[in-house]
């Protein structure tokens, strides 16, 4: 499939001509057969999982379990270690929450973090902790948890854990990843990362948003007392006491979202007809290209630690001249659609970048060097206008 045939998948460059869609580490557009499924969901077998004995129901709670393996064979998972929740924020909060109240780590637990962040991945530990999160590697500290990004949502920098897991100071520590901005760019294997934890959203990988998947080792998840509780999710209820249920049911409390983990699943088959190694040469060539045209405005500081290095397709700079939501909202105005402010990296933009916010530019399959040269072209007027006003 080329990536103009990529592209007439996607209803909503249909529907808004002219629409270059540059905010693909926020949310990802749909592909037809995402949206076909969640309107096949609602309107031919809509109903609860694993409670009715109908027809329709016992269909549902197939297509449900259908989505789960998917997810499984996506990231070479045992089913039972797939946990559907609302998105990367519940899963990263489930975790944290669960570990601390299962005993499994201390009280007061030691976690190496990095000041790149999303906020979704280290606040529910800074809560934890009270604030003592350690942001740069000591050899000499005895870690309970890491917690990483695999690609930065601001640099599109990549982390290869891996070294790091060899360290004998880490040896017993529980590595937690958050995988939202690399699952639709990059082929993930759970097993080969020796992760014990990983998490991402639907809505970044050309599925629904509402939907969102929790990795975790069987042997971690079983020991883990479940963060909600309710309907779904029990063995047996007495007056004073319950006992969870299997793996996993014990960590989906109440109806989950049912459709959109459906549809998650056509999502996958979506990723999967164009393959990850067409992907990654697109969005890569992309990337280069986006790049070369930024380094030729000299009034643009791209924030990137090694610019030659592998790196995912975001690019994040800042105008010495122009604040960053003024350009966002003068490309908005040429139907642009880029990202201006912190990017949910407070940490990153105060401390190292030492700015309040950058333009940020990700790239997905479906964007062309066609894009990009629109992009160009309007950010240089952009540049030039507010320039004047000045």
């Amino acid at each position: 499939m080329s990536i103009k045939e990529i592209k007439k998948e996607f209803p909503i460059f249909e529907n808004n001509s002219g629409l270059v869609f540059l905010d693909n580490a926020s949310t990802t557009q749909k592909p037809k057969q995402v949206i076909d499924k969640l309107i096949e969901v609602y309107t031919h077998y809509n109903s609860n999982v694993h409670r009715g004995l109908y027809p329709i129901a016992e269909k549902t709670s197939l297509e449900y379990e259908n989505a789960r393996q998917k997810i499984a064979t996506f990231i070479n998972a045992n089913p039972k270690e797939i946990t559907f929740t609302s998105g990367t924020t519940d899963s990263t909060n489930l975790i944290a929450e669960s570990l601390a109240r299962s005993g499994i780590i201390p009280a007061e637990p030691k976690v190496l973090t990095t000041e790149q962040e999303h906020h979704a991945n280290f606040l529910p530990w800074q809560r934890i902790t009270k604030g003592k999160l350690d942001y740069n590697y000591n050899p000499n500290t005895q870690y309970d948890v890491v917690v990483y990004t695999i690609i930065s949502n601001v640099t599109g920098t990549y982390t290869d854990i891996k070294e790091l897991k060899k360290q004998p100071n880490l040896k017993n520590a529980i590595f937690i990843a958050d995988a939202a901005q690399a699952v639709a760019h990059k082929k993930l294997d759970v097993k080969d990362m020796d992760t014990d934890f990983l998490v991402f959203s639907g809505h970044k990988m050309f599925g629904p948003t509402g939907i969102g998947v929790l990795y975790g080792k069987q042997e971690l998840l079983e020991k883990m007392e479940p963060f909600k509780v309710g309907g779904g999710m029990i063995s047996e209820v007495t007056k004073e006491s319950a006992t969870w249920a299997e793996l996993p049911e014990k960590f989906e409390a109440g109806t989950p979202p049912i459709a959109d983990a459906i549809a998650l699943g056509a999502a996958i088959n979506f990723i999967n007809s164009i393959g990850f190694d067409e992907i990654e040469k697109h969005e890569q060539n992309l990337r280069k290209y986006l790049v070369n045209k930024l380094k030729q405005i000299p009034q643009i500081k791209i924030f990137h630690p090694k610019l030659n290095e592998y790196a995912a397709g975001v690019v994040s700079f800042v105008s010495l001249n122009v604040h960053a939501h003024d350009i966002a909202q003068f490309l908005g105005d040429f139907n642009i659609c880029v990202r201006a402010g912190h990017h949910c990296t407070q940490i990153l933009h105060k401390e190292v970048f030492q700015v309040p916010a950058s333009v940020r530019i990700s790239l997905s399959v479906y964007n062309t060097e066609e894009d990009i040269n629109q992009l160009i072209e309007s950010l240089k007027k952009a540049i030039e206008y507010f320039s004047k006003k000045d």
